[in-house]
Formats: structure tokens, C-alpha cells, sequence
């Protein structure tokens, strides 16, 4: 199975100034991106507002954007879904498209106990061939996988391969880490950057983090020093990374901040937002401007957008 370690920026959406997706803009990011060194790109992810599209939007999308990387790096789809048959359908396109893995959120709003959840990924498990990275985010979906769950979990399907803890409590992230005991070949991404440092030590071999989207530099640079073995310039690119996570304050929801942040350093322009997420004011437009000037990401010179 495709070895899918390394650094995957949450790609923001892009949209038009009708709301409409924007493909051209997308194709520009994924080419900063890969530019950076990343070793590959998740689409439809939270900062990627899986939520705010439909099937079809994200199957055209997902297919120009399979197109546009051509293999430069691995690609991965978001295509989770409150309706396991949306689930599947956009698992399957995923993968006749080319698609290298898949993440899946559990079923959110409604929160279901442990055994409807195991159901549900062993079902999913079972519709595809595809590595399959399981998505924790409780904050936002009310329900926090358990560490046994996930252990029985990808015991019994060798194609979950992975999980993404997007959460605070670094005790819980172990835990997970420590499923690589009985799974080698597990894989933990850290989501918050400032546990970068003591996610890789403990035994994380991965990266799916927001301000990957707008400074990839960093968290490549703090992965390829630790695989090197010098773990004082992977402190120094920690440092940064941690510093990055001030964006998550200045939005809400947050992926709008890292949306002005690539703006900012990759298109030149701003882009439209879809409903009910809207363009951000002036004020806080200003606030990452600045912001990204202090971290000397854009020029004094660059133009406020």
C-alpha cells in the first residue's frame, strides 16, 4: 500500500466572486504547494469546506484538481459524509479518479455510540482498496474516537491506515501513537502545530495542519529535519510552526483567516466566499496583513489586498 507519511496541507476551497468553485485558483495553491516539497495535498478537508459543497461540486472539482497534480505528489479526498451513501459514492469516484487515499470524519450533528461508529468505518473499510485515514475532530463533531476503537478498527481492516487528531489533549494523541505497538505501519497526523515536536518524538509520521496552506515551508522543513535526524533545526522550524497558529484566532471560522493568508502570498487577489461564510472585513483582513509582514512571509512592499 502507498506509503502516505509526510507533510498534507488541508487545502483551502477557492471560490468565485459568485460563489462558485473555483478550479484556477486551486491549481495555482496546489503548484505553491508542491513547490514547498509537500508530500501531497488533501482536498476537502475543514479548511477545506467539505460541508459547503455538493457531490457533484466535489467530484469536478476533485477530478480537475487529480488532473492538474498529475502525480507530482499524493493526492488525498476528504469524503465524509452525514449519509454513508454520499460516503461511498464519493469514495468510489475518489478512487476511479485516481485518488491515492481518502480521509473520513465520522457522521456528525447527531452523535452515535461506539458500535454504530465501528459499523460504519467497517462498511466504508469495506467499499474500497483505497488507504483509508480516519478524521478526529470532536470539537466539531461531538464525538472523540477512542483509542480501542481505533486499535480494533484498523486490526481488522488492513486499508485504515492512519488517523488525524485534531485535538488538544496530548495524552490522547499517544495513545493513538501507541497503536504502532500492535500496527507498524499506523500512522498518526498531528493537526496543531505547536505539539509538532512531541508528536514526532512519541512517534507521529505525519502532518495535516492549516497553516501548511499559506507557509508549507515550515512544517516540511520541521519533518525532513526530523527524518534527517537534526532535531535542532526541527526545534527552530517548530518554533514557527507554533507561531502560525495566532491565524486561528483571527477568524472565525478560522480556515477564512488562512484563506487571506494565501491570498496574501499566493494568489494577489482576493476570491469570493460561499454563504453563509463571508468575505472578511477590512479590520481583519488588516490583522493578517500585518501579521504576515511581522513573519516576513510577504513583503513591505506587497500590496494590502
Amino acid at each position: 500500500m502507498k506509503d502516505l507519511r509526510g507533510v498534507y496541507p488541508p487545502a483551502v476551497t477557492f471560490f468565485d466572486e459568485k460563489g462558485n468553485p473555483d478550479t484556477e485558483a486551486a491549481k495555482k495553491h496546489a503548484d505553491f504547494l508542491i513547490s514547498a516539497g509537500v508530500d501531497g495535498i488533501l482536498f476537502f478537508g475543514t479548511s477545506g469546506e467539505f460541508f459547503a459543497l455538493t457531490l457533484q461540486e466535489k467530484k469536478d472539482y476533485l477530478k480537475s484538481m487529480i488532473r492538474h497534480v498529475d502525480g507530482r505528489v499524493n493526492v488525498l479526498a476528504g469524503v465524509g459524509d452525514t449519509s454513508i451513501v454520499n460516503t461511498v459514492d464519493l469514495l468510489y469516484f475518489a478512487e476511479q479518479a485516481g485518488a491515492d487515499g481518502v480521509l473520513v470524519v465520522n457522521p456528525y450533528y447527531c452523535v452515535y455510540e461506539e458500535a454504530m461508529v465501528e459499523a460504519y468505518y467497517s462498511e466504508v473499510a469495506g467499499s474500497t482498496r483505497l488507504p483509508i485515514i480516519i478524521y478526529n475532530f470532536p470539537a466539531l463533531t461531538g464525538y472523540n474516537f477512542s483509542p480501542a476503537l481505533v486499535e480494533r478498527l484498523v486490526m481488522k481492516h488492513p486499508n485504515i491506515v492512519g488517523i488525524k487528531e485534531t485535538i488538544g489533549d496530548a495524552a490522547h494523541v499517544q495513545k493513538m501513537i501507541d497503536i504502532r505497538k500492535v500496527r507498524e505501519d499506523f500512522i498518526v497526523y498531528c493537526a496543531f502545530e505547536n505539539q509538532a515536536i512531541g508528536a514526532l518524538l512519541a512517534g507521529a509520521r505525519g502532518f495535516i495542519n492549516g497553516s501548511a496552506n499559506f507557509v508549507p515551508e515550515y512544517t516540511v522543513g520541521a519533518w525532513r529535519a526530523f527524518c534527517d535526524g537534526d532535531f535542532v533545526l526541527a526545534a527552530e522550524y517548530h518554533k514557527k510552526m507554533t507561531a502560525c497558529m495566532d491565524f486561528y484566532t483571527y477568524a472565525t471560522p478560522l480556515y477564512l483567516s488562512l484563506k487571506q493568508a494565501v491570498y496574501n502570498r499566493v494568489l494577489g487577489r482576493n476570491c469570493g466566499e460561499r454563504l453563509p461564510a463571508l468575505p472578511l472585513p477590512e479590520a481583519t483582513r488588516r490583522t493578517v496583513y500585518e501579521a504576515m509582514k511581522r513573519m516576513e512571509l510577504i513583503s513591505d512592499d506587497t500590496p494590502f489586498l
